[in-house]
C-alpha cells in the first residue's frame, strides 16, 4: 500500500484502544506500538501535514501494511504491545538486550546466617535486598559489609564448622574476620554483626551510625573498653563507607532516577538507584539509530525493564516528557499488575529535576563517550584492513586455534570480535570428530567447513579469519572458504622462536608487525584469547572422560557416588591412596564398592 492507501485504511479504525504492528514490504514487523484511540494515533503517521523527522520518517517511509488488535483497556493495550515487542523483536523499537535476571543480596535464617547472591527467592524465611544490576555490584556490597563487620568469607556453614582446637585462617590474623570458625564470636555477636550489615545492605548508613554511636558509648560508660573499641572500629569502617557513597537525598529516600538522551545516531537510557539517599547502584541502556523512542515507547521498555527486576521503589522520577496519560498508565500498570504503589514523576523544579537532569547528563556523556571510543577504534581498524590490504575495514574478525592431548580430545575454538571488541556470547568450539590424530591442518578444514555451513544471524560471514599458524593453515582454511564462496580474508598469525607473533601471513607473502605497538598487542590478545578457548575447553572434555573412566566404569560406582567420593576425598589421588575403611565412610558407598574401587587401583599401578 501507499501512504494514501494506509491513510484511508487507518480511517477505518475506531476511536478504542489497541495495538497497531507496522509491517514492511517483505512482512517483517518493524515497529509495535499502542494507543488509547487507534484511529488517531495510526492515522497520524499518513496525514499529508505529518512532519515526521529523522527515525520516524524512516520508518513510516517503510511501512506497507499494517494490523491491529483491539483491547478492552489502555492497560491491556500496553502489555499486549510489551509482549509483541518481545515476540517480534521490531528494529525501530527500544527494547532490552537480554532477559537477564537481577540478583538479590539473600541473609538466610539459620542460627549463623549465611550471606549469598541469588537471582531468585528461593529460601522462604530469608531476607532480601535489591535487586541490583549485576552479580559484581552485589558481591561488592557484601564485600564492603563483610570487611567492616569482620565477618566471614570462607563457604564454612557454622555452627557445624566451630572447632575450637583449630587455628583460624588468615583473614583472622589481618583482622579481616572475627575468628568464627574457632568460637571467637558468639551466636548472639554474630548475629549483631549480621543485622548491622543489613542496615548496609538497606542503604540505610546514617541509623547504623548511630546505633554503633549508641553502643560504643554504653560500653565506655560500663568501664567494657574491649566491646567500645570495637564499635568504635565498626563506626570507623561505616564512615569510610558513607565517604565513597553519593549521598544526594535524604535518608528515607527511596527512588529510582531515570535520565534519557537521545538524538539520530541512537541514544541512552541511564537508571540511578537511591537508596537510604545515596546512589548505590546504577544501569543503563544503549540504543542504535533505528530505534524510535518517544513517551509511549518509553513506558513499554520501562514496564519490561521492572517486569524482570520484580521490585518497584517508592518514586521513581523520569527526566522525559511523558505524556500525563503515560505517566498515569505506568502507575496503573505498578498498582494492578505488581500490586505495588510507585509515585511516577516527571519533575520540573527543585532537587529532583536537578537530579533527574544529572542522570540524562550521565546518559549523555556515557553514549559520547562511547562514540568516541568507537570512532578511535574505527581509525584504527581501518589502518590495520589497510596493511593487510582488505577491501574494506575488518568489522567482524574471527580467530581459530587447535587444542589437542596426543591424539585425543582434539578441540578448535573460534573467537569473534566486532568492532574490534570480544564477543565472548558468541564464542564456539569444535569437537573434533572426523579427522584422525594429529592433523592440526585437517583438523582446522573441518573446523571451517563445520562453522561456515552455518548461516544464521548469529553466524554471519567474518571479514577476516586469523588462525594460529602459518602458510599450511591459512591455506587448510582458504581451501574450506573457497569451496563456500565466501567472501573472506585469511591471515595466519606466526610465531617466533620466543612463542611471540611476529608476523601476519596471507600463505605467501608476510607483513612484519613486530615494530608496529598497537597492531602487535591488538593481534597477540587475539592470538592468546583463541589459545586459552581452545586449551580450557580441550582441558574440560579430558577431565571429564578420565573422571568417568577411572570411576563410572568400577562395578558399583555410578556417576552418583563418584561425585560424592570426589566431593569427600577432593580428587583421584586421595581416592587411590585411601583404604577400603576410608571409602566406605563415604555416605552411598558400600564395603563391597569400596573394596572393588581399592583393587580397581591396585591392578592399576601393578600392586
Amino acid at each position: 500500500m501507499n501512504r494514501w492507501e494506509l491513510l484511508q485504511k487507518a480511517n477505518t479504525l475506531p476511536t478504542t484502544p489497541g495495538v497497531y504492528i507496522m509491517k514492511n514490504a517483505e512482512g517483517t514487523v518493524i515497529y509495535v506500538g499502542k494507543s488509547k484511540a487507534l484511529k488517531n494515533r495510526v492515522s497520524s503517521y499518513f496525514l499529508p501535514s505529518a512532519n515526521h523527522v529523522g527515525k520516524t520518517l524512516k520508518m513510516v517511509s517503510s511501512v506497507h501494511d499494517f494490523d491491529i488488535y483491539h483491547t478492552a483497556t489502555e492497560l491491556e493495550a500496553l502489555l499486549l504491545e510489551n509482549r509483541f515487542i518481545k515476540q517480534y523483536m521490531p528494529k525501530y523499537n527500544i527494547k532490552l538486550k537480554d532477559s537477564k535476571g537481577y540478583p538479590y543480596i539473600c541473609v538466610t535464617s539459620e542460627e549463623y546466617p549465611r550471606i549469598t547472591v541469588e537471582n531468585d527467592r528461593v529460601y522462604k524465611d530469608a531476607k532480601y535486598f535489591g535487586p541490583f544490576s549485576s552479580a559484581v555490584a552485589a558481591m561488592k556490597i557484601i564485600d564492603v559489609a563483610k570487611r567492616a563487620f569482620m565477618l566471614p568469607t570462607c563457604n564454612k556453614k557454622f555452627p557445624n564448622d566451630i572447632k575450637k582446637s583449630s587455628s583460624p585462617c588468615l583473614n583472622y590474623h589481618i583482622k579481616r574476620c572475627g575468628g568464627v570458625c574457632v568460637g571467637n564470636v558468639s551466636a548472639s555477636e554474630y548475629n549483631e554483626r549480621i543485622s548491622d550489615a543489613v542496615h548496609v545492605f538497606k542503604g540505610d548508613y546514617g541509623n547504623l551510625a548511630s546505633q554503633l554511636t549508641e553502643k560504643m558509648n554504653i560500653a565506655a560508660e560500663n568501664l567494657d573498653f574491649e566491646n567500645a573499641a570495637k564499635y568504635r572500629d565498626f563506626l570507623l569502617s561505616i564512615k569510610k563507607i558513607g565517604d565513597k557513597q553519593h549521598i544526594v537525598a535524604g535518608v528515607d529516600t527511596e527512588a529510582d532516577i531515570i535520565g534519557v538522551y537521545a538524538d539520530e545516531m541512537g541514544g541512552s537510557i541511564v537508571w540511578l538507584f537511591v537508596r537510604g539517599g545515596a546512589i548505590t547502584d546504577k544501569e543503563e541502556l544503549s540504543f542504535g539509530a533505528k530505534e524510535i523512542i518517544t513517551s509511549e515507547s518509553l513506558v513499554s521498555l520501562l514496564i519490561d525493564f521492572y517486569k524482570t527486576r520484580q521490585f518497584i521503589p517508592k518514586e521513581i522520577w523520569i527526566d522525559y516528557p511523558l505524556e500525563n496519560e503515560d505517566a498515569e498508565l505506568l502507575s496503573v500498570f505498578f498498582r494492578e499488575e505488581m500490586n505495588c504503589r510507585s509515585n511516577v514523576l516527571i519533575p520540573k523544579i527543585g532537587d529532583k529535576k536537578r537530579l533527574s537532569s544529572q542522570a540524562s547528563t550521565n546518559a549523555k556523556e556515557s553514549v559520547l563517550r562511547e562514540r568516541r571510543e568507537k570512532e578511535k577504534k574505527g581509525i584504527f581498524l581501518a589502518e590495520f584492513s589497510k596493511l593487510l590490504n582488505l577491501p574494506s575495514p575488518a568489522e567482524r574478525i574471527e580467530a581459530y586455534d587447535i587444542s589437542n592431548s596426543g591424539d585425543d580430545f582434539i578441540t578448535a575454538s573460534m573467537i569473534v570480535l566486532c568492532d574490534g571488541k570480544f564477543q565472548r556470547g558468541k564464542y564456539r568450539t569444535f569437537n573434533i570428530r572426523t579427522t584422525a590424530g594429529q592433523d592440526d591442518f585437517g583438523s582446522m578444514r573441518e573446523a571451517l567447513e563445520r562453522r561456515l555451513s552455518h548461516k544464521d544471524k548469529d553466524w554471519e560471514y567474518p571479514d577476516l579469519i586469523l588462525v594460529d599458524g602459518g602458510a599450511g593453515q591459512v591455506n587448510a582454511v582458504k581451501e574450506i572458504v573457497n569451496q563456500f564462496n565466501a567472501p573472506i580474508s585469511v591471515f595466519g598469525m606466526v610465531k617466533d622462536e620466543h612463542h611471540k607473533t611476529r608476523t601476519l601471513t596471507d600463505g605467501v607473502n608476510e607483513i612484519s608487525i613486530a615494530h608496529l605497538k598497537d597492531v602487535y598487542t591488538f593481534v597477540y590478545k587475539i592470538q592468546e584469547e583463541a589459545h586459552r578457548v581452545a586449551i580450557s575447553r580441550m582441558d574440560a572434555k579430558r577431565r571429564k572422560v578420565y573422571k568417568k573412566s577411572s570411576l563410572e566404569n568400577i562395578k558399583g560406582v555410578g556417576e552418583k557416588t563418584a561425585k560424592a567420593l570426589l566431593d569427600y576425598f577432593g580428587g583421584l589421588k586421595a581416592i587411590k591412596n585411601a583404604s577400603v575403611e576410608e571409602l566406605s565412610a563415604v555416605k552411598g558407598v558400600s564395603k563391597k564398592a569400596a573394596t572393588a574401587i581399592k583393587d580397581y587401583y591396585n591392578k592399576s599401578t601393578g600392586k
